[in-house]
């Protein structure tokens, strides 16, 4: 699938795992994914008759669906610097969740391929860590072609190492998964997985930037005046998840009950890609993070 965003933005992959890549000669990729991905990003990549030079590649946090598709982009571009914050760099070092995660990213390669969205079961990489060449953080400028940039901006309350990369003269968001995982076009499913409050201050903050083009990794892209609806629909999910979490604690309910009934609210559509272990997790620190705020 490539998608032309703009006459300076590309978009591949396969709609689960979507892959940006901005600049027409000389270009930076943003986002990469699971193997699977790569693999729907490969072929998109082939089909350009003149692709730009890439010469840097952007990881937008540190969970295993946005950097264990880092080999693959390596095999596909050896030269090319991998950057990313220090606090996900931290996190790829350790053997224990590299392996942990590379065992998702094989589980999520067989619903791609169960899907016919890959032709190919592909094998993940056995690695003991991802390597980061560079570190980015927030005011970061990173110089694409013809004088235009990318500024990087810290997006903490998902996950510590969250960031989102804006590119002015597009009105070019990349905001990764600091807005919420689109179950549908309709409906998000709010991961505050680090902190309730600094999710919404971040979301806000990215909110204020005049934004023609909403560049999210998975599920629909947003542009015009839709951007400004996915914006109130990411904070409303949120905050309606808040307020749903504290009434069912402060009405004496057990945690187990209430991971039960936000399991079984949000793990349908575009979200069952993931395991059912995986989504059990992220509820639970849904509720964590709720109990922190009340405390």
């Amino acid at each position: 699938m490539i998608r032309k965003l703009s006459d300076n933005v590309l978009m591949m992959g396969n709609r689960h795992f979507n892959y940006f890549i901005v600049g027409r000669e000389r270009a930076v990729l943003i986002e990469c994914g699971v193997t699977g991905g790569v693999m729907s990003f490969r072929q998109d990549w082939q089909q350009l008759q003149r692709p730009p030079e890439i010469h840097r590649i952007l990881a937008m946090h540190e969970h295993f669906d946005h950097v264990c598709g880092i080999p693959g982009l390596r095999e596909m571009f050896p030269q090319v610097p991998v950057a990313a914050t220090p606090q996900t760099a931290r996190v790829l070092n350790k053997a224990a969740v590299i392996k942990d995660f590379f065992q998702q990213d094989e589980k999520m390669s067989m619903v791609l391929k169960k899907r016919g969205l890959i032709n190919d079961e592909p094998v993940s990489p056995q690695v003991d860590a991802i390597q980061i060449d560079e570190y980015m953080g927030d005011g970061d400028v990173i110089e694409i072609d013809r004088g235009t940039a990318l500024k990087v901006m810290e997006t903490p309350g998902h996950s510590p190492g969250s960031i989102a990369v804006y590119h002015k003269q597009e009105q070019l968001m990349c905001l990764s998964d600091a807005g919420g995982y689109q179950i549908r076009d309709d409906f998000i499913f709010p991961i505050f997985f680090q902190n309730y409050e600094i999710y919404l201050e971040s979301i806000e903050r990215m909110s204020t930037y005049p934004t023609r083009i909403l560049a999210l990794p998975h599920g629909e892209i947003w542009t015009g005046i839709s951007v400004h609806l996915f914006y109130r629909r990411a904070l409303e999910s949120a905050q309606k998840a808040f307020k749903c979490i504290r009434r069912m604690l402060e009405d004496g309910l057990e945690t187990a009950e209430i991971e039960s009934r936000l399991y079984k609210r949000y793990y349908r559509d575009d979200l069952m890609i993931y395991t059912p272990e995986n989504i059990r997790l992220c509820v639970k620190l849904l509720v964590l993070r709720v109990r922190e705020c009340l405390e």
